[in-house]
Formats: structure tokens, sequence, C-alpha cells
């Protein structure tokens, strides 16, 4: 990449494909080597289970309901050694937000979320509507760093991680709530879904004619492949970089088309 960064800038569509590709080879286990001694996804699976076993016996959440397997189709590619598939479900918890209905809301008033303030990569917050909340329901909806929201509506499967710890924050039911469990990256979770977005495999997923929708059930059987918990801080650290690097090369690109079009217009009016 380095030793071609003037053909990437002379071709912008090659930076999208560029991000894509680094995007299925993160997916893949292709971006990092694996690491033999890193403790494989199959434990990280168990003790994800044996606590969720744990608190359904202690009446702190509802049994969740039994997912169907894992098919051959459902499996793109070869796994790297100590990775697993898995569905959504079984590593994270999601829940949609706060129906909005004037009739029937009330309580005070608090700042949420709609699925057009959710981008890729960030929350635009420029423009952000209240709704009113009891409060009995604000520990329900309110935001917490390292949640991942994604689109049910409007853009289905369009997601970011909201991660100010500081601002109080809800969100509304065209929006999906994902916390991952067991210290599982959330980061991965939202390079699974752009990758599948970026290749049109998310479409199969969505529900509707002319309008579509990722709706729950949808979300909860959405098969990813899991990597050791190490190996996705490699993962995560490394897309991180070269997401900044296709950055640079977007921002380089605009800069050699700005020059070109004043030099343009100089000629112009010169030759005028």
């Amino acid at each position: 990449m380095a030793q071609h960064f003037d053909l990437l800038l002379d071709r912008p569509e090659a930076i999208d494909a560029l991000e894509q590709t680094l995007l299925q080879l993160a997916v893949r286990g292709l971006l990092v080597p694996q690491d033999p001694t890193d403790e494989p996804a199959s434990t990280l699976l168990q003790k994800i289970r044996t606590e969720k076993d744990r608190l359904i016996a202690t009446g702190q959440i509802k049994r969740d309901k039994p997912l169907p397997p894992i098919t051959d189709e459902e499996k793109p590619f070869e796994l790297p050694v100590g990775w697993e598939w898995v569905r959504l479900a079984n590593i994270a918890d999601s829940r949609l937000g706060k129906m909005l209905d004037k009739a029937k809301n009330s309580g005070r008033r608090y700042p949420y979320l709609r699925n057009t303030n959710v981008q890729w990569h960030h929350i635009d917050l420029d423009d952000i509507k209240e709704i009113s909340l009891e409060a009995s329901e604000l520990a329900e909806y309110r935001l917490m760093p390292g949640d991942l929201l994604i689109c049910e509506g409007g853009y289905p499967g369009r997601c970011a991680i909201w991660r100010d710890p500081d601002r109080e924050m809800y969100f509304q039911k065209a929006l999906h709530r994902v916390r991952p469990r067991g210290g599982i990256a959330v980061e991965l979770i939202a390079i699974a879904l752009e990758s599948d977005s970026r290749a049109g495999n998310l479409d199969k997923h969505f529900t509707g004619a002319t309008i579509k929708h990722f709706v729950g059930q949808a979300l909860d059987r959405y098969v990813l492949a899991l990597p050791p918990l190490a190996e996705q801080s490699r993962i995560v650290t490394r897309v991180t970089a070269l997401r900044r690097l296709c950055a640079n090369l977007r921002q380089r690109l605009a800069e050699r088309q700005s020059v070109q079009a004043r030099l343009a217009e100089a000629l112009v009016q010169e030759v005028a």
C-alpha cells in the first residue's frame, strides 16, 4: 500500500475497494496472524453460557429463546483455528428502543437518538430531539459507553458505537442497542456488519418489499465469525490503523482535486 499511494490517489473508487478488502480480511482472520497460545473462542462461549445460566437461575435475566443450529450454507468461508461461528444472540444482548407515542408517553423529557443520527462509524449529534420517559424507564433505555446502535429501518444494518461517558442519551425503536458479553470487542460486531452490508450480504436478513427492516429476530440470528479474545484486540487495532490510512488517502485526494480545480479555473480566466 505504501508503495502505491499515488495510484490509489488517482483512483478514488479504489480507496473504497481497499477499505472493503480490509474489512473482509479482518472478518476472515487474514488481517493479523493467529497465536496458538490464545484461549480459543469455544472457551469464551462456554464462559458466556455459564454466566447466562447463573443469571437466569438467580432471576436477573429471562431464559433466552433457543436458536437454530448454524447451517453449512450460513458459513461462507473456512475459519482459522480457534475461531467459532456464532449467532449474535449467543454473544450479545440486543433490544429495540422506546416507541414514540405522544398519546401514551409520559414523564420528563430526555434526549434520544434516531436512526438518522446513526451513521457508519460515528453518531451525528447535530439534531437531537427529546422524548418523554418515566423514571422507571431510564435504566432500560439509557445508552452506556460501548453500546452498539444498529439501524432497524431507514438504512438497516448501519451502525455506530456510543462512546460518550458523560452525556445522557436514550434511543428510540428505530434502533437496536447491542451489548456484547464476555468482554467481546463491540468493534468486531460493527466490522462484521459493515463488511456484510458493503458486500450486500445483509439484504437477506431484511423484511419488507419497499421499506426494509432489520427486525430483532433476524438480528439475533445474524451469524458472524468469532475470534479468540486476544485476537479480537489485535484485529480492532489493525483495522483502526488502516482506516486512518484510508481517511488520509481520501483527504489527500480531495486536496489534489481542489488544487486541480483551482488551476483549471485560473487557466480558463487566463484564456478569457
